[in-house]
């Protein structure tokens, strides 16, 4: 598992962020991987990029966006309509999708479990 350091280190974007915010969402991460094992070598490189993931939706959804944050393709006032860009995804992937950490997240675990349907 990474450490609030390396992490910082691999995303200076973060390093205003608090040390234990970051922490809170590195075990959040820890949490959500399954065996280490299972992610051969790129275990603490997604493990990071899933934290940074988790990390950017919670700082958007405390701003007031609790929504998914994907590229709209559509929207409208009246009667709300808003089309994704993205096209048609689970919303597991959707969420994954949301942020560039999380499609980085995704690469490494299609390289470490390539049997995992859907994302």
């Amino acid at each position: 598992m990474a450490s609030v350091a390396e992490f910082q280190t691999r995303f200076p974007e973060f390093s205003t962020v608090a040390d234990s915010r970051i922490q809170l969402f590195l075990d959040d991460a820890a949490l959500n991987m399954a065996d280490p094992v299972k992610w051969l070598d790129w275990y603490d490189t997604a493990h990071s990029y899933y934290a940074a993931h988790l990390l950017v939706v919670a700082d958007n959804t405390e701003g007031g966006d609790a929504g998914a944050i994907a590229p709209v393709k559509h929207q409208e006032v009246d009667d709300v309509v808003i089309k994704s860009a993205i096209g048609e995804l689970s919303p597991t992937a959707d969420d994954l999708y949301s942020t560039s950490y999380g499609k980085r997240y995704v690469s490494y675990r299609r390289k470490c479990m390539p049997l995992i349907l859907g994302v």
